[in-house]
């Protein structure tokens, strides 16, 4: 059944900082979410409960990933850090550097695309993340991690979306499908079993990217106001926006957009600050604010019709 509406959101957590990225763990059920002046990092169950709220000392940080209960992966500007012994007193090392995203995770996996177009896979171990590099083919403009795929934004051409099996990029492609003219400055994807979406943070517009199958199929829409954030849910998309909304594009709206797109639902989501990233979790959107804020809200699915 697809989405209809996303519920009114209410606050589960708060730090201190401006909240600049989130990270699901399916497997632990939880949510991280980190921000900046001062830097600190709130666990949070996917029903919203309980929460834990920590400092890190470090300085400008970008991305997190969760890896276990006991173990994350941060980003500061090119460099990561390994976050460990999350559970009692938490402390960061140095793990790798030139590195432009990470992404994940997937299990306790997360994948970091460095500048030099390498990627490391960065998995929980016993006592630190360990680190295994892998070699690309092609100079990859992005990269994201789905339970039994990954997906890539490849530099060949104009561009090109690609699908592989499996957690990392190694194998293969099975689909594949030249991206829109346009689409040179977007570079964070958000990939998905029936959908993705590639956007830039603060940009209206946003490459859709519909699968059938093995067959894909590409759109360029604007939407009405530039994204601070978005993901994926099934065949829908909920972005983010600097005014304080939420808005959800359902299947039907996607189908039927050509350059513009309009959305299903849209409500505004009662936070003090700007929403920044935004992060779904079984059926839960997180939203963290530059107000420090953490919001949880759930995504309504439209209710099966009886014939």
């Amino acid at each position: 059944m697809p989405f209809k509406n996303v519920s009114q959101p209410r606050r589960v957590a708060s730090v201190d900082g401006v909240v600049e990225s989130g990270s699901y763990n399916r497997k632990l059920g939880s949510v991280a979410m980190i921000s900046n002046n001062p830097v600190q990092v709130v666990v949070v169950g996917q029903s919203g409960s309980p929460a834990k709220v920590f400092g890190v000392q470090l300085n400008e940080v970008t991305d997190i990933s969760l890896l276990s209960r006991d173990m994350a992966v941060i980003r500061t500007d090119n460099e990561v850090w390994q976050l460990l012994d999350i559970a009692h007193k938490a402390r960061v090392d140095p793990l790798t550097t030139d590195v432009r995203s990470i992404v994940g995770p997937v299990g306790d996996a997360a994948l970091a695309l460095r500048w030099d177009n390498s990627l490391e896979q960065l998995t929980a171990g016993k006592n630190e993340v360990a680190s295994r590099s892998i070699q690309l083919r092609g100079d990859h403009r992005a990269i994201d991690i789905g339970e039994n795929e990954c997906y890539a934004v490849v530099e060949d051409g104009g561009g090109e979306f690609r699908i592989h099996p499996g957690s990392t990029p190694e194998q293969g492609s099975t689909a594949k499908i030249a991206l829109p003219a346009g689409t040179k400055s977007l570079d964070r994807l958000r990939g998905g079993k029936f959908l993705s979406a590639l956007y830039q943070r603060n940009n209206p517009d946003v490459c859709l990217i519909r699968r059938a199958g093995n067959r894909l199929e590409t759109k360029l829409v604007r939407l009405d106001v530039p994204v601070t954030d978005l993901v994926v849910a099934e065949t829908s998309m909920i972005a983010i926006a600097k005014d304080g909304r939420v808005i959800l594009y359902d299947s039907e709206s996607i189908e039927k957009a050509t350059s513009r797109i309009d959305s299903k639902h849209e409500m505004s989501l009662g936070c003090q600050g700007e929403p920044r990233c935004c992060v779904v979790a079984h059926g839960h959107l997180f939203v963290g604010t530059s107000a420090g804020e953490v919001m949880l809200a759930v995504i309504v699915r439209k209710a099966a019709s009886l014939i």
